[in-house]
């Protein structure tokens, strides 16, 4: 799964590196300073996490007009709560990838 996260400081960078490595995600961080080739890693994005308080109004138009419904918004930017969105995440790309794979058994509740 191919995750990126708009906004937050450069020590989140290397916690989401891990948390990548942990969760088995390819995972393209960019905040200000790291805007180069925005449009296409947010057009082959599967979700994008955006720190609400740490991005940019552009960089936030930009992840509407190219991620659409798979854009999360979050107000508070740590590591926790970053490593709470992987996680529903993963929930939510396991159970969309069970249902196009025809599987007889979803989970019920996410």
């Amino acid at each position: 799964m191919k995750l990126v996260v708009l906004g937050g400081h450069d020590r989140l960078r290397s916690r989401a590196t891990k948390l990548a490595k942990k969760y088995n995600l390819t995972v393209k961080f960019i905040n200000q300073e790291t805007q180069q080739n925005i449009d296409s890693a947010l057009a082959c994005a599967d979700f994008v996490i955006i720190f609400t308080s740490l991005s940019g109004h552009n960089m936030v138009k930009l992840a509407k007009r190219y991620a659409k419904d798979r854009c999360i918004f979050c107000n508070s930017h740590g590591v926790c709560t970053l490593e709470k969105k992987i996680k529903e995440l993963i929930k939510l790309y396991e159970c969309t990838n069970l249902g196009k794979e025809g599987s007889e058994k979803k989970p019920k509740n996410l």
